[in-house]
């Protein structure tokens, strides 16, 4: 298996899981981790696997052949949207994956603010060099 797409991909699932569990510290009024069936901190690793999952397959779809959108600004317009979404489906099964939402306003707000830390994420990624063994 490739070692920069694991270690993005886990770096991306930690980063997802911190900022679902900073949402519900500091927002616990909008945002709700666990249930009966999962802890806070499982609730936040499920949470924040389910959302890297769903924002892996967000750029599967941005890097297809059919994707007419470029530029950097509608590209992160369009991750935005892709957090956002996926944010609320999440919420929506929240049964399963433990994270709550009470409006879809928070998940738009929720979706810039991790859009935009992944952002940052990725502009530290290119600058680091794996090295192979």
């Amino acid at each position: 298996m490739d070692k920069k797409f694991v270690l993005r991909f886990v770096s991306y699932w930690i980063v997802n899981t911190v900022v679902l569990s900073l949402t519900n510290t500091l927002f616990p009024g909008e945002f709700e981790l666990g249930n009966a069936g999962l802890s806070i901190p499982a609730a936040a690793l499920f949470s924040g696997l389910l959302l890297t999952v769903l924002l892996l397959v967000a750029r599967g779809l941005a890097r297809s052949k059919y994707f007419l959108i470029k530029g950097r600004l509608l590209m992160f317009v369009y991750y935005w949207g892709a957090t956002s979404v996926a944010i609320w489906l999440i919420a929506r099964v929240a049964s399963v994956s433990g994270f709550g939402i009470s409006s879809y306003k928070w998940a738009i707000a929720l979706g810039f603010a991790t859009a935009f830390i992944h952002w940052i994420v990725r502009q530290a990624f290119k600058g680091m060099k794996l090295v192979e063994k």
